[in-house]
């Protein structure tokens, strides 16, 4: 197995606080089915990996071990919830995609905006911090940026919940765009209402919307709503990097 697929992979999991098979396999596998096996099977048997227990129901994720937090720094994150392990693993996926592409700037996982108050505070500009995104990302143009936050959705939750959210976000001055990915049209239909009617906290913040199924599927090719318009989600973020590279300094809107 190449040396920068266990270096990568110690890096994801230093990040998010775990690495799948079905993510390793995907992104640093592109040998046939016997080698994509034998490489997991590598880098489960390494000293920098361990397993997340048996009775987890996950059996095919794996964490830093002492070994590779050692070696990778003692602000790597640990083991998570196993319940969230999914959940956070299409986060992965939609960071992976976008860092290939080299349009992220800088990123930080929500277990990385949880272990450290101050960063957290900077990046969403919000000194309360009542919720956290899955993932907070600079899409970088030049030396200008538009931070954005990820919102994986899978299962809806109660209206206090949202609203909840949605005052977050208000107050989260930093944040220029929210991008939310809905299971169904329903939850999309609810965050979008409860959004609409409370408000953002500028006129340049932004909501967008899309699907998880299409996501599994096209990737940055799946389709995004935002703004009463539909375009593709490579695309946007292709436009918006020429935006805020073409902005004056430090200028900052949402414009796609």
């Amino acid at each position: 197995m190449r040396s920068s697929s266990i270096e990568e992979a110690l890096l994801l999991s230093k990040k998010f606080g775990f690495i799948s098979k079905a993510v390793f396999w995907d992104f640093y596998c592109s040998e046939g089915k016997s080698v994509r096996y034998q490489n997991w099977s590598e880098l489960k048997n390494s000293s920098f990996f361990t397993a997340y227990s048996n009775g987890s129901g996950v059996p095919d994720f794996l964490s830093l071990s002492s070994k590779g937090k050692q070696r990778m720094g003692q602000d790597s994150i640990g083991q998570i919830v196993p319940t969230y392990l999914l959940h956070d693993e299409i986060v992965m996926r939609f960071y992976l995609h976008l860092k290939n592409q080299q349009m992220l700037r800088q990123s930080w996982s929500e277990a990385e905006l949880k272990s450290d108050r101050v960063i957290a505070v900077k990046g969403l500009g919000d000194g309360i911090i009542s919720k956290l995104p899955d993932l907070l990302f600079d899409v970088t143009g030049g030396s200008n940026f538009i931070r954005c936050a990820l919102e994986i959705e899978r299962t809806r939750k109660s209206q206090a919940r949202y609203k909840t959210m949605r005052r977050a976000y208000q107050r989260a001055r930093n944040v220029d765009l929210v991008l939310f990915g809905v299971a169904d049209e329903k939850i999309e239909m609810v965050i979008s209402e409860e959004f609409r009617s409370g408000g953002l906290s500028s006129a340049n913040q932004e909501i967008g919307f899309f699907d998880l199924d299409d996501f599994s599927r096209r990737h940055l090719d799946c389709e995004l709503r935002i703004a009463g318009r539909k375009t593709i989600l490579r695309k946007f973020f292709n436009s918006l990097a020429v935006s805020v590279k073409s902005a004056p300094e430090n200028h900052r809107n949402v414009s796609g």
